[in-house]
């Protein structure tokens, strides 16, 4: 059975004012995630696209159904892969990620046939999951097209609801080369969001939570589409238009 995630996810563009202001009060429901020092941690995700970038004009087209692929790694060592494919459905996220080897990371970014057969995920649960992200890149004959990065401070739930908070920050980009899982990091171009240059993203599954919405309220939040894909290949002159559109601001 795959492995879905279907949740909710709404994004809003603030200050560090602000950032500091929400912090003070999640801190009441969500603790720091444990994956990284005090929940922060790099994220770099390789985004999978067509020739012409078929899958970012989706989202600027705000196609209701669609999908993004791409390749998430936290560091840039040997450490394992995870493949993502990214659906949203109407207004909700349905999320499918399964764990590759660091060896075979090249081979399904380039969708090149395996020197030795198949390409084993790195746990067997996610084999599935990882045949199906290679189909859909070679269905739509897909191949590395932006590195995007960036630092995230994450809030996660202690009760196990799946509701998450994170601010993003220090947004960069950079086209891939070969071989590809080893970008120059001095190449990578800082992304610009303005006056308000943090992303912040709280995710549920179901309702949102009360103190969700308090906070929409209580610092004035604007929702706002904030496509870190769209915005990275705008910086780098691939895409000619604006990754940012403002939505509604309720919750």
């Amino acid at each position: 059975m795959p492995d879905l995630l279907a949740r909710y996810e709404l994004k809003y563009l603030i200050d560090e004012g602000v950032a500091a202001g929400i912090r003070d009060v999640v801190k009441s429901y969500l603790e720091p995630d444990p994956y990284g020092e005090s929940g922060a941690y790099w994220v770099n995700s390789l985004y999978l696209d067509t020739e012409n970038w078929k899958l970012a004009q989706q989202t600027i087209d705000g196609v209701k159904n669609r999908f993004k692929l791409r390749m998430r790694c936290y560091t840039f060592d040997d450490s394992p892969v995870f493949c993502e494919n990214k659906a949203r459905v109407g207004t909700t996220i349905v999320k499918t990620r399964a764990l590759c080897r660091r060896a075979d990371a090249e081979t399904i970014a380039m969708n090149a046939p395996p020197a030795d057969g198949r390409v084993e995920a790195a746990k067997p649960h996610h084999q599935d999951d990882l045949d199906r992200f290679r189909n859909l890149v070679d269905m739509i004959d897909a191949r590395p097209r932006l590195w995007v990065r960036y630092h995230r401070e994450a809030w996660v739930s202690p009760f196990g609801d799946g509701a998450r908070l994170t601010f993003d920050r220090r947004l960069q980009c950079l086209v891939p080369s070969e071989p590809v899982f080893l970008p120059k990091m001095d190449w990578f171009h800082p992304i610009g969001l303005g006056p308000k240059p943090t992303i912040l993203e709280m995710k549920f599954n179901g309702a949102s939570p009360h103190w969700m919405r308090n906070l929409v309220q209580w610092f004035h939040l604007r929702r706002l589409s904030v496509a870190k894909y769209v915005r990275g290949a705008e910086e780098v002159g691939n895409m000619p238009f604006n990754g940012t559109v403002e939505r509604g601001s309720r919750l």
